[in-house]
């Protein structure tokens, strides 16, 4: 099978949630899915090719109320959204995919996201990337919604969005009951998340675990691309060795 790319449509609660689907040349391969944050406009895909350059198909889907997906944004059905990611690509819907070797990558609140769905026994390993693990310790006001957020965002003022925020429960407790590999990744410079939300990930978690701080790294590793992409797909990389037979 050639490698390619391809658009990729499922439901969730009734909506339509739209998406990318990089595949790689053979098949079926295993896959990593990744997760963007609020509200998206970092979709890494320049890591979705060095995944598919190293062997692996890459899923970038959009949950429901952003970038043409149906449905009305809400934070605390973001992990509702990855479930029906899971479930779709465990469908047989897709047969370039492993169906048992899948693995979540989460940007931003996509890593709060990962870290709450990663104790799906579908999932093989789970990369947090500048996540938030904690939002009510990373104060968002109604300004910063407006600026940042909620234009993108269907369905969704920026008071809303301020109330979803402080209310969402942390991922702590979803770490802690992870029982396969977690890569935690934070730059130092992130002036959005604190680099502590790394921390607290990496301490709630068990092991296998690790923590890799970039000290000079913003929150989207803007000047420091090479450095993540390498790190992610070397981490993956072994993983999926290390799945293979099993």
């Amino acid at each position: 099978m050639a490698r390619g790319q391809r658009g990729i449509v499922f439901e969730c609660e009734g909506s339509k949630l739209v998406g990318t689907i990089f595949t790689t040349a053979d098949s079926p391969a295993p896959t990593a899915i990744l997760l963007h944050g609020i509200p998206g406009i970092e979709k890494n895909h320049d890591l979705a090719h060095a995944l598919r350059d190293a062997g692996l198909n890459a899923v970038v889907f959009h949950y429901r109320g952003c970038w043409g997906s149906d449905g009305d944004y809400r934070i605390d059905g973001v992990p509702t959204d990855v479930t029906a990611c899971l479930d779709f690509l465990s469908s047989g819907a897709c047969p370039e995919v492993d169906t048992e070797r899948l693995f979540l990558i989460g940007h931003s609140l996509g890593g709060w996201a990962a870290l709450s769905t990663g104790s799906d026994s579908r999932v093989r390993g789970v990369v947090a990337i500048s996540a938030v693990v904690d939002p009510s310790r990373v104060e968002v006001t109604e300004e910063d919604a407006l600026a940042y957020v909620s234009p993108w965002l269907r369905g969704v003022t920026p008071e809303e969005f301020v109330r979803q925020w402080s209310g969402a429960r942390p991922a702590t407790a979803a770490a802690a009951q992870l029982s396969k590999p977690l890569l935690v990744i934070h730059g130092g410079n992130d002036s959005l998340i604190p680099v502590d939300q790394a921390r607290l990930a990496f301490d709630a978690a068990r092991d296998p675990k690790a923590l890799e701080i970039y000290p000079d790294a913003d929150h989207a590793f803007i000047d420091s691309r090479p450095w993540l992409i390498g790190l992610v797909v070397g981490w993956v990389g072994e993983r999926v060795a290390g799945t293979k037979g099993s």
